[in-house]
């Protein structure tokens, strides 16, 4: 199917992730149909996808005119049948394990119509193990999401080893019709891209803390008060780029460059956190909240986020 032509989306597993993807769905104009295995969480992230809409009204990013004819888009339904009728693309954001997500795609294939594409929103896992439960394995991939999917534009595209690039293409081209920017994987890893730098970004600042470095508010500050606000327009490569002056990429690798192998000497090899890490990195996150609760910090993080979004892409 040409990604052009995709026009209705369905919603398997409506979760965090879930919810937030049929938000995004539905303000771009598409329909969407939402099932969850769990009735109560399917009544929830109904409510959490409207809700969305009408925080995206407060932002400005929709007007409050529509957001009824949006909130139309939505339809939940009442199992994995009724989820395929005549639906283009299917986004899967069950559990993330192998055993759940085999037999979800398992049965999507059985169903969905021969030219739907079916996408998990998995954040790690490798499709090619996934689509071995199909019969169709040329239309599955990943099309993994940073949270929350309906304002962070990234979305990693990662085929498996028998996807049809041409599936890979066009999913590409539809994400990018709607204001995302996606970035597609030459080969499978393990936590694709983004989750691969963040964790080893997350392990050391872990070991900052845990070596007694630095606290976890400071840390996290020197984090988004630095190199965060570059991040936010440029990526690692072009920043060293940029550093490098007018020798560019090459002199910043052959002279700067040559002092980061010292940290990297000294940089953490751990692949577990401790118990005892565990309290001290919770107290010291609890402590940096600043007295914000859970809700109220995660709405000041989409309101900063938006702010962003409409500086650096208009």
């Amino acid at each position: 199917m040409n990604g052009k032509e995709i026009t209705n989306v369905g919603i398997l597993g409506t979760g965090t992730i879930g919810s937030s993807w049929a938000t995004f769905f539905a303000c771009k104009g598409l329909k969407v149909k939402m099932f969850d295995i769990d009735s109560a969480i399917l009544g929830t992230g109904v409510q959490k996808a409207k809700g969305n809409l009408e925080a995206l009204v407060g932002y400005g990013l929709i007007q409050e005119s529509i957001v009824d004819e949006l909130k139309r888009n939505i339809h939940p339904v009442d199992s994995v049948a009724q989820l395929l009728e005549e639906t283009d693309y299917v986004q899967e954001s069950t559990l993330e394990n192998y055993e759940v997500k085999t037999k979800v795609f398992s049965e999507l294939d059985d169903i969905a119509s021969p030219q739907a594409v079916l996408a998990s929103s998995s954040s790690g896992l490798l499709m090619s193990e996934i689509q071995k439960a199909t019969k169709t394995p040329g239309r599955c991939l990943i099309a993994h999401p940073f949270n929350p999917p309906h304002l962070i534009p990234l979305v990693e595209l990662v085929p498996g080893k028998q996807t049809n690039l041409q599936v890979v293409d066009n999913v590409k081209v539809f994400f990018e019709s709607l204001g995302k920017i996606p970035v597609v994987l030459k080969k499978e890893a393990n936590g694709h891209i983004a989750n691969r730098l963040a964790a080893a970004l997350w392990r050391e600042a872990i070991d900052l803390v845990i070596t007694g470095v630095a606290s976890v508010e400071d840390v996290d500050k020197a984090l988004y008060a630095g190199p965060g606000v570059r991040w936010a327009l440029m990526g690692q490569h072009l920043i060293y780029h940029l550093g490098g002056g007018e020798g560019g990429y090459r002199y910043f690798i052959d002279h700067i460059g040559k002092a980061f192998g010292t940290y990297w000497e000294e940089m953490a090899t751990w692949s577990e956190i401790s118990d005892e890490s565990r309290e001290l990195l919770v107290k010291g996150v609890e402590k940096s909240m600043g007295g914000k609760n859970l809700g109220e910090l995660a709405r000041w993080r989409d309101e900063k986020i938006v702010e962003l979004l409409k500086v650096i892409y208009d």
